[in-house]
């Protein structure tokens, strides 16, 4: 009897063999899956810090208020030199914030140098460029083909735009302004004549208003019919402490507002606030009453009195800096020598935990609308440019006439002069009309 042998026996521990050789396939495209996410995840991560740190940089050459002065100004290289050591100092701050695979990214061009884009007499638009650097990325494929790490890179460029000393520009409509409608006219450098704070050229005055301390000062009669009835020009004063006459704005929720109906839902206000109206707006990120450039950018209401040691101002500013009176009473306080130290601000007593420690921001900056020519009627006015100041105080009752508002000068935006047609830049939230953005690096 003949046994066969079957054919298939000597295929027997194939499937061993194959099955081994998927599992390690199936490994391997997992690893490289891993290293791809990896690496992309990377990849997004370093972009975003790379933006975060040039808008951070770009912030701080805003808040320097070095893109007020001319090209011309004998403050401007100083203040060159303050900007960029405070962009420097914000994006070393970020940078931290903002891990890369665990850690923090690499600057490979630090410390950073802005192109300040000067042109002739006019400042232009500061730029800041920000190149980051993250090596030895944890692989787990490549390193079958020797390779231990992998390095990814990004670059990011912010700009800084005021429209001040830039012969034609682009409008600004910054958001949450404060409803003082404030004469264009330095109190300080004014002397025998009137030197504004934005010129018809639309150039920022020379010298600078940053840094300057005076009051605003209600241009109003004693309360009367109409409740403010304007004194004659001037409209500043060279006085203890120097004075700039303001008249109130026409806001949302008031009978001569004629804008768009707005939300005080959408206002962001402190505890000691209610309702809507003149003193609201001044408490409250006041969202729903536009401000903008030109004839009709904001309106004079002469139907509010505002001044006064116990006037609407007075009490609105008070709960706005978190003041429990005139005077110092527990607000932040600023320490703001330019152009040679950046601005400090101090938190105050007011429950933050804060306090006494330096921050980085405070409900007492603003930003007040400057008008030209200041108005005697109610009515539409001409919005000149927008400045961004420190509520220092309230001053009181001893200080004649009581409730001027104290302010620091930090920025001034000018836009008086001819627009190139493009739609307003919208923003600010109150705290600058100096906005920043990301832009596209220039190609050469």
């Amino acid at each position: 009897m003949t046994i066969r042998k079957s054919k298939r026996r000597g295929e027997r521990g194939q499937t061993i063999i194959l099955v081994a050789i998927s599992i390690v396939s199936l490994l391997a495209m997992a690893a490289l899956a891993i290293d791809v996410v990896t690496l992309y995840v990377a990849s997004s991560e370093i972009k975003r810090a790379a933006d975060a740190a040039a808008l951070a940089g770009a912030k701080a050459i805003a808040d320097s208020g070095v893109s007020t002065l001319q090209a011309g100004d004998g403050s401007l290289p100083a203040a060159q030199v303050l900007a960029t050591n405070m962009a420097n100092g914000a994006i070393s701050a970020v940078l931290p914030a903002n891990p890369v695979a665990g850690s923090a990214p690499a600057c490979s061009n630090c410390p950073v140098t802005p192109n300040w884009n000067l042109q002739g007499n006019y400042q232009g638009n500061p730029t800041l460029t920000v190149r980051l650097t993250q090596t030895g990325l944890p692989t787990f494929f490549a390193k079958i083909w020797g390779r231990t790490g992998s390095t990814v890179t990004a670059s990011s460029t912010a700009e800084v735009y005021n429209p001040s000393n830039n012969s034609a520009y682009t409008p600004i409509a910054p958001t949450a302004v404060k409803p003082w409608l404030v004469a264009n006219a330095d109190p300080i450098n004014s002397g025998a004549n009137a030197v504004p704070f934005v010129s018809p050229g639309n150039l920022a005055e020379t010298p600078s208003a940053i840094g300057e301390t005076f009051d605003l000062r209600a241009d109003c009669r004693p309360a009367g019919v109409p409740p403010c009835q304007t004194w004659p020009p001037p409209n500043w004063g060279p006085g203890l402490p120097p004075w700039v006459y303001y008249v109130p704005a026409c806001v949302e929720g008031a009978s001569c507002y004629a804008g768009p109906p707005g939300s005080v839902l959408n206002n962001v206000c402190p505890s000691c606030s209610s309702g809507q109206g003149f003193e609201p707006s001044i408490e409250c990120a006041d969202v729903a009453t536009t401000y903008s450039c030109g004839l009709g950018g904001a309106s004079f209401d002469n139907s509010v009195y505002p001044g006064g040691a116990a006037g609407l101002s007075a009490a609105g500013a008070e709960c706005l800096i978190h003041a429990t009176g005139t005077g110092l009473a527990g607000q932040d306080q600023l320490a703001f020598a330019f152009p040679t130290s950046p601005p400090q601000i101090t938190a105050g007593t007011y429950g933050t935990p804060y306090s006494g420690s330096l921050v980085s921001t405070s409900s007492s900056i603003v930003t007040i609308p400057i008008v030209d020519p200041f108005p005697t009627a109610p009515g539409a006015v001409t919005v000149v440019g927008f400045m961004q100041a420190f509520i220092n105080q309230v001053q009181p009752g001893a200080t004649l006439p009581g409730g001027d508002i104290s302010i620091t000068v930090l920025n001034i935006a000018g836009c008086n002069g001819i627009s190139n047609g493009n739609p307003p830049v919208v923003g600010g939230q109150g705290t600058s009309p100096v906005a920043v953005r990301l832009i596209a690096p220039p190609t050469s």
